[in-house]
């Protein structure tokens, strides 16, 4: 089951796409909207097909506007407490972008059991990485990301609480990897979500 949504946070809508209806969910953020990133984004929707075959429903969302950071945080917030209002056992991904964005998130959220970021950058736009979330986490990248791999062992070793990480032999975009991408993030939440 998929099912199309839109999200309304004052003047601002939220777009998104359902895929699911389990009582675990997973909050999925995209990259950066100004490079092309979306809901739509192959990676995101890979994964999101992944959860919800293994009954785990997946929540995919385009940020309302690009704001630099601020407004982002707050779609995802709205966001995520929109599933909440359905779903017991929640997690929150990021790619790239969207792995600030979330990582930010997670440091506001008290119930939530998982946290993964996809190829997190310190810093883009002003919108740094938030490392004070203290649930599980599971940083993944290449090791041939040009964009991460130098902050990535100072961005791991900062990180509070229980943690993992995984290297692939990609870049930044997972060509390829798609498939072992969604399923390590399956594994993860399965684990975690109980």
């Amino acid at each position: 089951m998929i099912e199309e949504l839109e999200l309304q946070r004052g003047s601002n809508k939220i777009a998104a796409t359902l895929y699911g209806k389990f009582t675990r969910g997973i909050l999925l953020c995209p990259p950066h909207p100004i490079y092309g990133g979306s809901r739509h984004d192959l990676r995101l929707v890979m994964t999101a097909n992944t959860l919800a075959t293994s009954n785990i429903s997946a929540l995919c969302i385009d940020y309302s506007a690009y704001t630099g950071g601020t407004g982002e945080i707050e779609d995802t917030l709205f966001a995520f407490e929109y599933i909440s209002r359905a779903m017991t056992s929640l997690g929150l991904l990021g790619y790239s972008y969207g792995a600030l964005v979330a990582s930010n998130v997670a440091a506001q959220l008290q119930h939530l059991k998982g946290l993964v970021l996809v190829s997190p950058p310190r810093e883009v736009n002003g919108l740094k990485i938030n490392l004070n979330s203290t649930c599980k986490k599971l940083i993944i990248y290449g090791f041939r990301d040009n964009f991460v791999t130098k902050d990535i062992d100072e961005i791991y070793g900062l990180f509070k609480g229980e943690k993992q990480r995984l290297e692939f032999d990609t870049d930044h975009f997972y060509i390829g990897y798609e498939r072992d991408l969604a399923r390590a993030v399956m594994e993860f939440f399965h684990e975690v979500l109980g």
